[in-house]
């Protein structure tokens, strides 16, 4: 019996811990082996971080398949009927998908097929293209190209900018292709240049209505015609003189002056009689403008294997010569996207976290151990680890990310909990008098069985995540999940052969003596901060410490003894504390934790702000540039340093325009910017006949987005749902902004064609859907090949012709059965109506969607509003509505995450059960998740911290860390009752030996993500502080409850398996005797 009542264990060994002491002795008998892997794994980790990829994100290519349309100068309606109804419906039938989308503008039209995470894409897009080419022949004759492809986050800009001027660049397609493009294109690791806002010279045929009638010219006839004659066609092979030659008929239209004398008909009337030929850029219909000057749009893309921080240095190093280039005197080359800078910031604000939370929990360890080798011993886990982790991400394929680089930080704090659980054991049995080589073998020995389990246990959570079905979530944190998973079996390997070897064999370690460290540590500190590590002495081991600053024994054994009384209370008041107490507690936390808003300002990083016009009219481009754009910019450059803004860009098309706000992030604070959004909104020019108001801005108020789509046949129906039902969101008081698509309509000329008196005529629907083509879009020629690259043609009516509907009317679209002509109004009826600029189908059906910012703390409760106010909505018969489909998706990945999150507790609790052999022990350790519960609702409550995505990865990182202590506390437990101990005993002395082990691994981690939790570092617009906190808030609630009331479920649920089994047993007819108290056998 010890001097506190507790028995002496008898030694004794199980099998399971026969692999622990197999390990370590292999470790001490071949030191030279062992110190030989470990060199050759920091080898592989130091070459891997000069050769693995350094990228924004993993590459990840997203189950998504889009088909794009071309068709300009067309209208919506027309578009929708003629090409995309007939792609849907061959599309519908490919497998797998999971949405079908359909926007048709005047200028395209675009399907978008979304499918499960894990399909097959590339299949998916053979079986699209399949599809397409069996409908192309029923699509219009001038569809020209059908583009198929799908994306994956390789194909994402790593750099985009914009190139302005004082003067109008939108003229300067080939000085920008020669000067700018081209010099970026030529870079290693660049594979596209893409310029917007400027384009390359075409020759436009403009006919002139009046001449066509006086000379009776058929435009359908002109169109076929000329087209035909620019066709190149190969008349086969020809033999002369024995040699073989190919032949081929080249088009007539070579060069601007052919085009003008090409011959309308038989009477000598040439194309320049009835038409005017241009050869200039396209007439623009929209512009761009950069700190109000002029500016066009670039954006580069790099290679899949190219190193996105080197291309990007590249990119930026050219960019630099260009602006200083003299032959671009007047022309800046401004970028606002850097993806190596991102990719830069990113990681070196993990890697400075990460650093200091070492740093930190190394500290913490030489407080706990006083002996600098045994804490260094242990601190070599971390940069041994990471080292490690590295080489074999690189092994496998994988790149040094934002994602992995997350997961390696998480894992920092966690990464020396096995070895500082093997050095205690080592320890103890050194100060019961045991030899260095002995103790290493049987203090690793003793705990073998836990380290194992906590290592299980933390890399359980992770596997549905990379190794489950694909969702979004895990798609996205598999990389996470993949580098905590390497680091921390890396981790289990040096605390089971590194650890015992350097007890054992490569230190130095008297527990009895102050080390030469610990004396020149002690005296350089004051006397003051002396005595308050005196005070501290559950912090560190005794030792044969003399003077006045030394903790005395009896010191410490008063504040270990006051912790045993503790749980010894606890044991005798059980059913009081834990079935009344513990419960009540954590039940008033989940309170707390209905609080916790699900966003805020402070956990997204601060965002560019958009500026929106809403017009009452259809406005033309230029006027909104002069009458809209232009003063609001001017407002906005010349309060630049009151509100602390870098630059401003707008564009502005017909009936549509943007501004964006873009802040100097470095001198300005979260507080500074709510007041001067204030400002902005209430200062903002009022224009007659547009709205103007700020747009959506991450990181400057909490947000959080609700998509909706209205059904049903009729556009403008569907437009006047979506005003009554914005207008009533905006009643609520609920929702700052409410947007839908409907709001930008357009003027439209609508034809109706007369399918009867066209058949009357003999007039063919091809024929006149030709001539309106020509008349109202403009139909495209073959174009032909100059020494600058491919030239368009394009023919249509000149604009005065086509702003007047009679003359539009007297179009001659044929002849009829007495060569007569027919006149388009003849066949058709002509209006002028306002119809949208947009529309959509989603599944095959007519939608338009609305999306609204709720202000309120919780999503459910915005979502609940929202359900009211649309069904309160009086729908006419074949209309409804639905929420959008990224939201039912959201939706539908949370049930995932949470399904994912029950799997994983599950898994936890058959890798406990397995290893303890138990199946009412881990029920106990299990209740150290509720205790964490109570962490995390305080933590995020107190500090006004969201529950958002990042925290909820914190809570499933919980799920591995948390019942690590539970497990190295029972183990030791039933380890003592193994060796013949009572159970009272057995759990007090349990409880002794384990609280430092215990209290070291908890601060290590939770001081480890204490840079973390204050830092603004994040990703994705996300911050990574609510993760951090809920995993500093979860632990250290978990260890104190742990420590105190973990004892009393233990001997609850210890009992109720007692009284199943005798329940069990008294059922059964054969006779046996259930014995008093249970030894537990693993």
């Amino acid at each position: 019996m010890d001097t506190n009542g507790v028995p002496e264990p008898r030694p004794a060994e199980s099998n399971k811990t026969q692999a622990g002491h197999r390990l370590a002795e292999l470790s001490i008998r071949y030191p030279v082996t062992v110190c030989m892997i470990f060199v050759s794994f920091i080898v592989l980790g130091l070459v891997s971080v000069t050769k693995i990829p350094l990228v924004l994100t993993p590459d990840i290519t997203f189950p998504f398949i889009g088909v794009w349309v071309p068709y300009p100068n067309a209208t919506p309606g027309q578009i929708q009927e003629s090409i995309a109804k007939p792609l849907e419906e061959a599309l519908s039938t490919v497998p797998h998908v999971q949405r079908l989308m359909t926007r048709s503008s005047d200028r395209e039209v675009f399907i978008g097929m979304t499918f499960d995470w894990g399909q097959d894409v590339d299949w998916l897009r053979s079986q699209v293209r399949e599809k397409v080419e069996q409908i192309r022949k029923e699509l219009p004759d001038d569809v020209d190209q059908i583009f198929v492809r799908n994306w994956s986050t390789n194909d994402e800009p790593v750099v985009e900018g914009q190139i302005a001027s004082g003067r109008d660049l939108r003229n300067a397609y080939d000085f920008i292709d020669l000067k700018i493009k081209k010099p970026l294109e030529r870079l290693s690791g660049v594979a596209e240049v893409e310029i917007w806002g400027v384009e390359r010279k075409e020759i436009d045929i403009y006919l002139r209505l009046d001449d066509l009638k006086r000379h009776h010219v058929d435009v359908s006839g002109l169109f076929r015609k000329m087209d035909n004659a620019n066709l190149n066609v190969s008349l086969g092979r020809v033999l002369d003189g024995g040699l073989r030659y190919g032949a081929i008929t080249q088009g007539s239209m070579s060069s601007l002056e052919a085009i003008r004398n090409f011959p309308v008909n038989d009477g000598g009337i040439r194309l320049a009689e009835v038409a005017d030929i241009d050869f200039d850029n396209p007439v623009t219909n929209s512009g761009r403008h950069l700190n109000g000057k002029y500016a066009i749009g670039f954006a580069v893309r790099k290679n899949s294997q190219a190193n996105t921080v080197e291309t990007v240095r590249r990119v930026m190093s050219r960019i630099e010569e260009l602006n200083q280039d003299p032959s671009l005197k007047g022309i800046q080359v401004l970028v606002w996207f850097d993806a190596g800078k991102e990719i830069t910031k990113s990681l070196t604000g993990l890697l400075d976290s990460g650093t200091i939370g070492a740093f930190l929990a190394v500290i913490v360890l030489f407080l706990f151990l006083r002996k600098l080798g045994a804490t260094l011993a242990i601190g070599f886990a971390i940069p041994f680890s990471i080292i490690a982790t590295v080489g074999f991400l690189f092994l496998m394929g994988k790149t040094l990310n934002v994602l992995s680089m997350m997961g390696l930080m998480l894992a920092t704090g966690m990464l020396v909990d096995n070895a500082v659980v093997v050095l205690e054991s080592i320890f103890q049995n050194l100060e019961k008098g045991k030899d260095r080589v002995t103790a290493a073998k049987v203090g690793t020995q003793e705990v073998i069985t836990a380290v194992i389990a906590a290592t299980l246990t933390s890399v359980i959570i992770f596997v549905p995540l990379v190794f489950g079905k694909k969702t979004n979530y895990s798609i996205w944190l598999a990389d996470t999940g993949t580098s905590i998973i390497i680091a921390l079996l890396c981790s289990l390997f040096i605390s089971l052969t590194l650890i015992p070897l350097g007890v054992g064999k490569l230190l130095r370690i008297d527990v009895r003596e102050k080390s030469r460290w610990q004396v020149l540590a002690q005296a350089s500190l004051g006397p003051r901060i002396r005595r308050v590590f005196a005070r501290l002495p559950a912090l560190h081991r005794g030792g044969s410490q003399t003077g006045r600053d030394a903790p005395s024994p009896a010191r410490e054994q008063r504040i270990m003894d006051r912790y045993v009384l503790m749980v010894d209370w606890c044991l005798r008041h059980r059913f009081l504390c834990g079935l009344l107490l513990v419960p009540a507690v954590v039940g008033v936390s989940f309170f707390a934790l209905k609080k916790v808003p699900d966003n805020s300002p402070e956990a997204q990083d601060l965002q560019n702000l958009s500026i929106q016009y809403e017009f009452s009219e259809n406005y033309h481009y230029a006027k909104i540039e002069q009458h809209y754009v232009n003063p609001v910019e001017k407002f906005l450059l010349a309060s630049k340093e009151r509100f602390k803004i870098k630059d401003v860009d707008s564009f502005y098309g017909n009936n549509e325009a943007n501004t964006r706000v873009h802040f100097d992030k470095e001198r300005i604070t979260l507080e500074q910017l709510v007041e001067i959004r204030k400002q902005i909104a209430a200062e903002l020019p009022v224009i007659p006949g547009a709205e103007i108001k700020l747009g959506r801005q991450e990181g400057a108020e909490a947000q959080t987005w609700i998509s909706m789509n209205l059904f049903g046949d009729d556009s403008a129906t569907l437009q006047a749902l979506a005003r009554e039902a914005r207008n009533r969101l905006r009643k609520t008081g609920k929702f700052s902004e409410i947007h839908n698509d409907l709001d930008r309509g357009r003027q439209e000329v609508q034809i109706r064609l007369n399918r009867e008196l066209a058949k009357k005529y003999n007039i063919s629907p091809e024929s006149v859907s030709r001539v309106l083509g020509i008349v109202v879009r403009g139909q495209r020629l073959r174009g032909f090949r100059t020494s600058e690259g491919e030239v368009d043609i394009w023919v249509r009516l000149q604009a005065s012709d086509r702003e007047d509907l009679e003359d539009l009317k007297s179009m001659v679209v044929g002849a009829g059965p007495n060569g007569e002509e027919i006149l388009l109004s003849q066949v058709a009826d002509l209006d002028i109506v306002k119809t949208p600029g947009l529309l959509q189908r989603e599944d095959r059906r007519t939608f338009t969607w609305m999306f609204a910012n709720y202000t309120g703390d919780k999503r459910d409760e915005g979502m609940k509003l929202v359900t009211e106010v649309m069904n309160s909505l009086d729908y006419p018969s074949g209309y409804g509505w639905s929420y959008g489909f990224w939201t039912r998706r959201r939706a539908q990945e949370d049930q995932e995450f949470y399904f994912n999150l029950l799997l994983a507790l599950f898994m936890v609790y058959f890798v406990m059960a397995s290893l303890f052999e138990s199946l009412a022990h881990p029920f106990a350790i299990m209740t150290s998740l509720p205790f964490a519960m109570v962490g995390v609702a305080w933590t995020l409550y107190l500090t006004g911290t969201p529950l958002n995505l990042m925290a909820m990865i914190g809570l499933m990182v919980l799920l591995g860390i948390v019942v690590n202590n539970g497990i190295v506390m029972l183990d030791h437990v039933n380890n003592l009752r193994r060796r013949g101990m009572p159970r009272s005993s057995a759990i007090l002395l349990g409880c002794r030996e384990r609280f430092r082990p215990i209290l070291m691994t908890a601060i290590t981690t939770i001081v480890g993500l204490i840079p973390l939790a204050m830092g603004k570092s994040g990703i994705f617009e996300l911050r990574y502080f609510p993760l951090a906190r809920t995993v500093m808030g979860g632990l250290a609630a978990s260890t104190v409850l742990t420590l105190l009331v973990l004892p009393t479920y233990y001997t609850l649920f210890d009992d109720l398996a007692v009284w199943l089994k005798r329940t069990w047993l008294a059922s059964n007819p054969s006779p046996a005797k259930a014995p008093a108290e249970p030894v537990p056998s693993g």
